[in-house]
């Protein structure tokens, strides 16, 4: 081999690595510069999953709803406690409604957002995560940016009923960011059109996702895909029983024909009411106009707050 030849080799070979352990160093430095706890990436992972789709972190992107640190700002002052503070987000998004809300210009602006059913623990986690993180800062964004680049946690081993929600709240999250969208831009009217058309295709593409099949059923139907079964409806009723006793029932988690199946409660709030609640003084003329030309056959009308207006259903093959 020439002089020449060995000379640069040997310049190319100490660049490489100087590269090398400058890149190594560089990763390192940059996961040593924004560590992350297992309880941050869960929560980070949980808002991805549940919350992000509405309240979207990214700076300029559109929203449909206002961006998590908003909220934050809303929430939290100095004197506030973090139990407080998560106590006052976790009574919100249990309970959805004008009155529990503190941010009436959100409300205006976005709309109410639809009830979200969580595990209190995955709850509290997340609103403690919020009180913790200032989201608008350039470390949490750092921090944010980072989490992205992450290999998921390997998962908890969870309960049918826990796999099952975490699979509803996923089909809810999408269900409504899009129903949110629509109602923005084509008000309540528009969404009914919207619903005909996409809420079935949403939910299959959801249930393709989760590898299960899922759907929303009622006894009272607008559309007659959603028409409960006999034992769909004992449950309905059940849960409408234990909601007029004060009684929070569980979901239902059983069996048939080589395959689990797990009921979630379908609760109405003020924005499903603007389709679903009483004539003339919930439902507008023209909403209703084009519910009846729709579904000449519907029955999904007249709900009041906070009422069962159905339940999901989760199946996946044992």
């Amino acid at each position: 081999m020439k002089k020449s030849t060995l000379i640069l080799s040997t310049i190319s070979f100490f660049g490489l690595t100087f590269l090398l352990n400058c890149s190594e160093t560089s990763t390192k430095e940059k996961q040593e510069a924004i560590p992350l706890q297992k309880e941050e990436v869960k929560a980070l992972a949980l808002l991805q999953s549940n919350c992000f789709s509405c309240h979207n972190p990214e700076m300029g992107e559109s929203r449909i709803a206002p961006p998590m640190f908003k909220i934050r700002d809303h929430y939290y002052d100095e004197e506030t406690t973090r139990d407080e503070f998560v106590s006052n987000i976790f009574h919100f998004v249990n309970s959805p409604t004008e009155e529990n809300s503190i941010m009436p210009g959100a409300v205006r602006n976005f709309g109410l957002m639809p009830k979200l059913s969580f595990k209190e623990s995955d709850l509290k986690l997340m609103a403690g995560y919020l009180y913790d993180h200032d989201m608008e800062s350039e470390d949490w964004y750092a921090q944010w940016e980072f989490f992205k680049t992450m290999e998921p946690l390997p998962e908890e081993e969870l309960s049918f009923a826990d796999k099952g929600l975490n699979m509803v709240n996923g089909t809810k999250s999408t269900l409504g960011k899009n129903l949110m969208a629509a109602v923005k831009e084509l008000g309540p009217a528009g969404a009914v059109e919207f619903c005909n058309i996409q809420a079935i295709p949403i939910t299959d593409s959801m249930s393709q996702l989760y590898n299960a099949h899922i759907k929303r059923v009622t006894d009272k139907p607008r559309n007659p895909n959603n028409q409960a079964n006999e034992e769909e409806i004992a449950f309905i009723n059940q849960l409408k029983e234990d909601k007029a006793n004060g009684i929070k029932t569980a979901p239902k988690v059983t069996q048939s024909n080589g395959k689990k199946l797990g009921y979630y409660a379908i609760e109405t709030n003020t924005m499903c009411n603007k389709c679903h609640g009483e004539k003339e003084s919930q439902i507008s003329s023209d909403t209703y106009r084009k519910i009846v030309k729709l579904y000449p056959e519907d029955k999904a009308i007249d709900y009041k707050e906070n009422e069962i207006r159905g339940i999901w259903v989760v199946e996946i093959p044992e």
